[in-house]
């Protein structure tokens, strides 16, 4: 019998028993999910609720539906979709984004140090130059800064950092244009602190220097959560 666990969202609840059933090995790949109305009774729940939970699990790749059928557990009963988890319906934690980071990004120009090549310079250094450009607005400097981070990944040479990185872009839309609010507020001194931390970031990166690139990439990463008012844990 399945049973709700967590004091979440009812669909986030719906999706969690599921997916513990899969996890319990009670569900196998290839087994036919119960039906619509049989999970509504079993846990207690409209079956609108079922129907978006099941929805959002096909999206992940966990179920796959059979015309006529039903919808069954698919042969990646984990699922093809990274999703951050959720606390009572919130958005995910900042703070623990900010970390995550801070461990993958300092990595990430670790490498891109060692692997660019003159088109990486040129991507991220024509980035660098828009966040640079007076004339932009704050919407397009936090564009150029998604730009600038994301052509930093492309020069690692690996498609999972790029991947994760506009992933990550997404999560931090709205955070990236809060943290060039701040930085462009007067009481901060203006963006000044920010662009010296991009442009320190690109010239190490230049230089083929993978420790210094590590270390501007957490010196960036630090100052842009402290913007935002958030203290990061020293990775040590």
């Amino acid at each position: 019998m399945l049973e709700l666990q967590r004091p979440d969202t009812l669909v986030e609840r719906v999706v969690g028993a599921i997916r513990a059933e899969i996890d319990s090995g009670r569900l196998a790949a290839e087994a036919r999910l119960p039906t619509e109305q049989q999970l509504a009774e079993q846990l207690n729940v409209s079956r609108s609720v079922v129907r978006e939970a099941v929805a959002q699990l096909k999206a992940d790749g966990v179920l796959i539906a059979r015309r006529g059928l039903g919808s069954y557990i698919s042969q990646t009963p984990h699922g093809t979709v990274f999703r951050f988890p959720g606390s009572n319906g919130r958005k995910p934690d900042l703070v623990q984004m900010f970390e995550m980071r801070l461990w993958i990004e300092t990595q990430a120009a670790a490498i891109a140090a060692r692997r660019r090549d003159a088109g990486d310079l040129s991507n991220i250094a024509a980035a660098l130059e828009q966040m640079l450009d007076p004339r932009n607005d704050l919407a397009a400097a936090a564009a150029a800064d998604v730009a600038f981070h994301r052509a930093i990944a492309e020069a690692s040479k690996n498609d999972y950092f790029v991947a994760f990185h506009d992933f990550l872009g997404s999560q931090l839309a709205t955070a990236r244009q809060r943290a060039w609010e701040n930085s462009a507020s007067p009481a901060v001194g203006g963006p000044a602190d920010a662009n010296r931390e991009h442009q320190a970031l690109y010239q190490a990166i230049a230089d083929g220097d993978r420790h210094a690139a590590a270390s501007c990439a957490e010196a960036h990463l630090r100052a842009s959560a402290k913007r935002l008012k958030i203290e990061l844990p020293e990775l040590n």
